[in-house]
């Protein structure tokens, strides 16, 4: 076979990230990298999503609605009546084939590494879908570090890592889910000994809470939003006319009601709200 006009893949995907919070789409999260990328690429404004992360996840690597392939609804999330229904199995299930699949067979190596999210039982795997190296969070949410410690009874219990199929018992106690899913992504391409052509899907679970990362990161964002949500919205809002994401005359969203203004907040409360966007933030430059 001639691989000489076959491209190489790399498939990026972070875990719940707003629309306007990076570099690109408008945010003031400082992310050089996705931002070369844009420069020298293409920006889209209409990629659709689900709101839950299983299914979008599963609609991504199958290119099918997300009832066809298994995950008409997130593994914990379904009610009564769709448990272990036809499309409502919790897992990727065998009626749609996977992107892997497709060009392992056209000569393709296939890399993952990263949160799998679609089936943590033996054949339903991510090695078990097309991936030919893997290493891969296979719940929902999980602390960030070495430690393992599940999120809430919502999330997924299982926590389990997986490489290659085979259960990771013990993780590095520097381990950090960013750094080391993009040291392994390098890792596999680095070790490939032939000239053929890669699919790699690098799925970050950054940055799905709980809201951690490195020390050295803690106080990057530091006082970046004190001055609250709302002067956050309106500041990227405009950037986002200037870039002609949204029309010149969107006005914004009035929102519910449902939930207090900024000048409603306690001090103590505000402070809180402003921490937890710090470490956000930092954490999708991390990932950048």
């Amino acid at each position: 076979m001639n691989h000489e006009r076959q491209p190489n893949f790399l498939l990026i995907v972070v875990d719940d990230m707003g629309y306007s919070d990076c570099q690109p789409f408008g945010g003031e999260i400082n992310t050089p990298n996705l931002q070369q990328l844009a420069d020298n690429g293409v920006r889209f404004r209409h990629f659709h999503t689900s709101a839950l992360c299983a299914p979008t996840r599963a609609m991504l690597l199958s290119g099918c609605d997300n009832h066809h392939a298994g995950l008409g609804n997130m593994p914990t999330a379904h009610a009564t009546n769709q448990y272990m229904q036809p499309g409502y199995e919790g897992y990727l299930n065998k009626d749609v084939l996977t992107i892997p699949e497709i060009l392992k067979d056209a000569g393709y190596h296939t890399y993952m590494s990263g949160k799998w999210h679609l089936g943590e039982l033996d054949g339903f795997r991510p090695h078990d879908r097309g991936f030919e190296r893997t290493f891969s969070f296979l719940g929902g949410g999980v602390s960030h570090f070495y430690d393992q410690r599940a999120l809430s009874e919502f999330e997924q219990p299982n926590t389990e890592y997986s490489e290659n199929g085979e259960t990771v018992e013990h993780l590095p106690e520097d381990f950090y889910t960013s750094d080391f899913y993009t040291d392994k992504m390098i890792q596999y391409i680095a070790e490939q000994q032939d000239d053929k052509p890669f699919f790699a899907y690098l799925a970050f679970t950054a940055p799905h809470d709980p809201l951690q990362v490195p020390d050295a990161w803690l106080d990057k964002y530091k006082g970046a939003y004190d001055s609250g949500y709302d002067a956050i919205r309106e500041q990227r809002l405009q950037r986002m006319k200037e870039l002609g994401l949204v029309p010149q005359n969107l006005t914004p969203n009035e929102g519910s009601g449902e939930f207090e203004q900024w000048g409603e907040l306690t001090e103590v409360e505000r402070r809180e709200a402003a921490r937890k966007m710090e470490i956000y933030a930092a954490m999708i430059e991390n990932l950048d």
